[in-house]
């Protein structure tokens, strides 16, 4: 604690690991991986997310347990008729 009491400090000494103990860290082959290469990166996850599919109607509605009407847009003519503006609290 300090002095104050309002901080409390730790202190962590580093340990000293003999290099025999170590292993080192497995190298990926570029040529088996893709990812390795910054461009190949980018079109990996672009890849990856175009094949996934949008949630139906369906599939939400029983997913959040509401209406298929709830996942339709709003047409015009409802729009229009909206208020805009609500009357503020006192």
């Amino acid at each position: 604690m300090t002095s104050d009491g309002k901080t409390i400090v730790c202190y962590h000494p580093s340990v000293d690991i003999p290099y025999e103990h170590t292993s080192p860290l497995p190298r990926r082959d570029p040529i088996e991986n893709h990812e390795d290469n910054h461009d190949q990166v980018l079109k990996a996850r672009l890849i990856d997310t175009s094949s996934k599919r949008e949630p139906t109607i369906e599939e939400l509605s029983k997913m959040f347990y509401t209406t298929k009407h709830r996942w339709y847009p709003v047409g015009l003519y409802h729009r229009r008729r909206m208020i805009k503006e609500h009357p503020r609290d006192r």
